[in-house]
């Protein structure tokens, strides 16, 4: 009888413990419910509870709809990103991630676990920051891939941005190139027939030219071609003066006709005579502009296309 009971008590203590662990399995799935799917990817309350606590701290904005709907927007696009990051093969980088957050502790006079401890006393787990990072990072990747190739900013895109910010893109800014300019003479009253011809002829020597090297040897075989050296931008006429600026180095310009002749050019070398740190310094931040013109464009497609279901 006595063991019978010690059976029975055992059975019912397993019992009792077997339904404290289903009950914590079922107040966990409730912490942590789906809330949003975004392509079949689930974005829980707890995500959006911990963002929404991030955003609180760091941007001083008060609880509430309008935050937690900003939290929730802000997931959705990580998400979108990740995916899309996902597709070319991109993956957050971790020893990139911890470098972030190295850098981001040593500013607050902190180490990452220094940092951890900090957010973690106002109700945020680092993993939220870790993977806001990650999905930074891996959509810098994708807009790179597949916008890099595509965006050019030229020499004249610089002299606008210098000139509309209050500096001369010709005076301070001035580029000062290396030019072979070759030209086949024209008399002032040239019918359309002879106009015609040295047009044929300045392309086929353009056909030819490899490099600035050969201009010389190439002008004379070429009957009714002259040229001539030239360091100056500023005196070239339109649109040989913008096609010189557009044109890169090693390449020669299109045949553009003056009221001498027909004129084409060979760009040896550029350099600007002003603060070429200045120029460069425009470049990348037209080059960025651009980028994320580009960047915001996929994303708002990406949001078109995309199943998001809320919950």
């Amino acid at each position: 009888m006595t063991r019978t009971v010690v059976r029975l008590a055992r059975s019912i203590g397993f019992l009792a413990t077997l339904l404290v662990a289903i009950g914590a399995g079922i107040a966990l799935a409730q912490e942590i419910s789906i809330k949003v799917l975004v392509n079949d990817d689930p974005i829980s309350d707890y995500d959006i509870d911990q963002r929404q606590r991030f955003l609180a701290i760091t941007t001083e904005a008060k609880p509430g709809p309008a935050l937690k709907k900003k939290a929730t927007d802000m997931i959705i696009d990580e998400r979108l990103q990740m995916q899309e990051g996902r597709k070319l093969g991109f993956t957050p980088d971790t020893d990139g991630v911890n470098k972030i957050l190295g850098d981001m502790a040593k500013k607050n006079n902190l180490d990452v676990d220094g940092l951890s401890t900090a957010l973690s006393r106002a109700g945020v787990n680092i993993k939220t920051l870790r993977d806001r990072i990650g999905a930074q990072m891996v959509w810098q990747d994708v807009v790179r891939r597949k916008f890099s190739h595509t965006v050019q900013i030229g020499d004249v895109d610089v002299d606008n941005a210098l000139s509309e910010s209050g500096q001369s893109a010709d005076g301070e800014q001035k580029a000062t190139m290396q030019l072979r300019r070759v030209k086949f003479s024209l008399p002032s009253n040239a019918d359309q027939r002879s106009v015609a011809a040295k047009i044929a002829a300045a392309e086929a020597l353009r056909t030819k030219f490899t490099n600035c090297a050969e201009v010389a040897t190439l002008v004379k075989s070429t009957a009714g071609a002259s040229f001539k050296a030239l360091q100056e931008t500023s005196t070239l006429s339109q649109p040989a003066r913008m096609l010189v600026k557009n044109a890169s180095v090693g390449q020669m310009t299109p045949p553009t006709w003056s009221p001498s002749g027909i004129e084409l050019y060979a760009v040896c070398d550029k350099n600007s005579s002003g603060d070429s740190k200045v120029r460069q310094a425009t470049q990348r931040k037209l080059m960025n502009e651009e980028m994320m013109i580009r960047a915001e464009r996929l994303l708002r497609d990406l949001r078109q296309d995309a199943f998001v279901e809320y919950r």
